[in-house]
């Protein structure tokens, strides 16, 4: 049962034709847009009805998931695509820390009928807070670089 419950990180695909690039979507049951904007406010969204796939198609963002009760950062930029699949009951936000809005791109699973409820943001757990700021400010890349 705890298989179902993983994020799953999945390469693009695509071919080169003159110019253009073309990537190979993702099969779904309805293609949302969505724009970030620079911000980083301490919420989750969690659907029990859909699995979200996402890739990111101008400037970069940091999806925050949490997982065995840990928040665990994926990072996803216009230059690295890269599908991000977050299946029902996984909680998860964004972080973008960058100075414009990002663009991404939902290629959404529809399980069942979905309810309003679904995307109401719920904050970050208290006890997780302080793991979030962190992650907002970058604390995670200092850390990362020391120990290399």
């Amino acid at each position: 049962m705890a298989q179902r419950h993983l994020v799953e990180i999945l390469p693009s695909q695509g071919e080169r034709s003159g110019l253009a690039f073309f990537r190979e979507p993702l099969t779904s049951d309805e293609t949302l847009i969505a724009e970030l904007e620079p911000c980083s406010r301490p919420e989750l969204f969690c659907h029990r009805h859909q699995t979200d796939q996402l890739m990111v198609l101008r400037g970069g963002i940091d999806l925050i998931v949490l997982q065995n009760k840990c928040l665990r950062r994926i990072p996803l930029r216009e230059d690295e695509p890269t599908w991000v699949r977050i299946p029902p009951y996984v909680p998860h936000g964004v972080i973008n820390r960058g100075p414009s809005t990002a663009v991404v791109v939902n290629a959404v699973l529809r399980h069942r009928v979905s309810d309003s409820r679904e995307y109401q943001p719920r904050p970050v757990p208290t006890a997780l807070v302080p793991a979030w700021i962190e992650l907002q400010q970058g604390l995670f890349l200092q850390r990362a670089d020391s120990q290399h």
